[in-house]
This record gives structure tokens, sequence and C-alpha cells, in this order.
């Protein structure tokens, strides 16, 4: 998952004659798509930040902060982000926007619908539906935290008169949920099914912004998403609602796909704005990527 956004990069680098090395010693930088990850590399080698999610289902302040402690150079996806760290630190310039390379890199590799349709043994008549929740993680300290994946059931029983493709995400693979994924090979993304399919339910994860570049409808289960945001309310990171479409509860979820479907064009406007404004560019971000890592290792060294 996190090594996602850092491939295609790894890729246009390695055209360049970059020797590219997987978490070991001795490189000239080290990229790294999650904060922790590059924590563990500080002092060690100058740092890269890409982001492996882009989306503002959380002010993630804290992240940032880290980020701008490392010192790191940060690639943001677009303007969103770049109003996040001017608010955070103004004095700080060491970032770049360079928009979403792993969704120009998963572009490439869209699957037709038809042969989605014979892969699944689907209805050609009916609608697709992907369900694609961020990973569900209960801890007592974290009792409502991130994705719907345990209303499975509901999703199920709601898309019974539709085709409903299920993507559990890469950290419930492993699980109880994997079951959900039997006729999914482990290679697929579900960035794979994005043009064959007509609706995306989903929840935080950051497949609703990526699911944005289509202007497709989407569904986002609130159930999660408020209480999170109700418990975050007074703390630095703070969850937001991003308006890219339907919100629901999963007990309603039928009436808000039947809807839905029968208006798909109701967020179009609203879709396109805030897919503008999160990923500034997609076609040539991993070149413009790595035509920024680049000068920066021509600076350091």
């Amino acid at each position: 998952m996190y090594l996602e956004p850092i491939t295609p990069i790894a890729e246009e680098l390695s055209k360049r004659r970059y020797k590219i090395i997987h978490n070991s010693p001795g490189g000239v930088i080290t990229i790294g798509s999650h904060v922790t990850d590059l924590m563990k590399w500080k002092n060690e080698t100058p740092l890269v930040f890409i982001d492996h999610g882009v989306c503002p289902r959380k002010r993630n302040i804290n992240g940032i902060i880290h980020l701008i402690e490392l010192n790191g150079l940060i690639l943001f996806s677009g303007k969103y982000y770049e109003r996040l760290i001017n608010k955070i630190d103004p004095t700080y310039k060491n970032f770049k926007i360079i928009g979403n390379p792993k969704l120009e890199y998963f572009l490439k590799d869209q699957i037709p619908r038809n042969q989605v349709i014979k892969k699944y043994d689907l209805d050609p008549a009916k609608p697709i539906i992907l369900y694609a929740p961020t990973w569900y993680h209960k801890a007592k300290r974290r009792p409502y935290s991130h994705g719907t994946i345990k209303y499975i059931k509901k999703i199920e029983k709601a898309c019974t008169n539709y085709n409903l493709i299920v993507f559990p995400h890469p950290r419930d693979h492993t699980k109880k949920y994997i079951k959900y994924a039997s006729l999914i090979e482990l290679k697929d993304r579900v960035m794979y099914y994005f043009s064959a399919s007509d609706l995306l339910i989903s929840d935080f994860s950051s497949i609703v912004i990526d699911y944005c570049f289509f202007n497709k409808p989407i569904i986002q289960i609130t159930d999660i998403i408020d209480k999170n945001i109700k418990k975050y309310e007074d703390k630095k990171q703070k969850y937001v609602k991003f308006e890219a479409g339907e919100f629901t509860k999963a007990c309603n979820l039928k009436n808000s796909i039947d809807l839905t479907l029968k208006n798909p064009d109701t967020h179009k406007t609203k879709r396109e704005e805030l897919f503008k404004d999160v990923v500034e560019i997609v076609k040539g971000s991993s070149q413009l990527a790595a035509d920024v890592i680049e000068e920066y290792v021509k600076i350091i060294r």
C-alpha cells in the first residue's frame, strides 16, 4: 500500500539511471509515503515525502508538523495541502505540488467494462457498484476508527438489484473480510475497475478523491465518519467530510443508491471542483515528481 505512490516515481528515476534501493541503507535520499516510515531514517539521509492516499478526510496537522520537523521535501498533490501547510508554518517552503503519480500509474491499466462483466459473471444490464472502504480498526482507545467494512452484510443487501464488487482494504485482506475478495486477484487494485463501474460506495478512503477523476456518482457511508468527527472535534487532528457526493447512513443505503443512479449528475460540478483542488495534476505527475526529486538530489549533493 505505501509503495503504490512511490513505484511510478521510482520507475521514472530508474529510466534516468538512478539506482533505487528498497528498504535498505546506503541511498542518497529516502522516499516515503508514511510519516512513521520516514521517522526511522531521521538524520540518516535527506527525506522526501509523498502521501499514500490523497484526500482531505482529516486535517492531519500533527503529521505535517512532524514532516516539517524532519526538514524533508514534501510532495503534495494540490492546492488543498498548500493552504494547509501555509496555515501551519508559512515560513516552510521545502514543498512542491506534483499531482498524483499513483492515480496516473493505475489509469494506464483500466479493465474494460465487458471484461469486468465476463470476469465476475455479472449481469450486463445492471449497473456495476464498487464498494471500497478504508481499513477497519477497532480498539478500546479508538472504538469508532476508520472503515465501514463491518457493514458488509448491509451493503450486500442494499445492492441486491445491482452488480456489486467488493474490495476490502489491503489491511483487511488477511482478516475475515478476505472472503469477500475471493474473486479478486491479490495483484488487482480497485482503481483498475474505475472506468468500468457506475457508482462508488466508500467512507473516509482516499479512493473517493481518486474516483472523482471520472466524475461518477459517489456515496459515502457516514456511520463511522460522524463518530470520528465528533470524537476529534476539539483536537488538532480533525476529521472532516469532503463533499464528493451523497452522504447516508448504512441503514438508508438502498434508497440512496436508487436515487443516486437515477440522478448521476447531481454532484457533478462539486466532484469536479473538489478533485481540482486536492489533485492539481494527473497526466505527467510521475515525470514531474521525478524532476523535482532529481533537482533535489543535485542540491543536496
